[in-house]
């Protein structure tokens, strides 16, 4: 299970996890060019600030 307790980078609140929606997947490798191949383990969820007031949920 993926939890991440840290608290959001801009004003220091509680923030909740939301599965993203509209993730696309590419076609062919992403990467490096010297052969890594992948989206190098993206976080399944976007991090939403529960403060109204902060700048990141204008």
């Amino acid at each position: 299970m993926y939890t991440d307790e840290k608290p959001c980078s801009v004003c220091g609140s509680e923030v909740r996890l939301r599965a993203r929606d509209g993730v696309v997947e590419p076609d062919g490798p992403v990467g490096p060019s010297d052969g890594v191949v992948g989206g190098g383990d993206p976080t399944v969820d976007e991090r939403v600030c529960t403060n109204p007031e902060c700048p990141t949920n204008a």
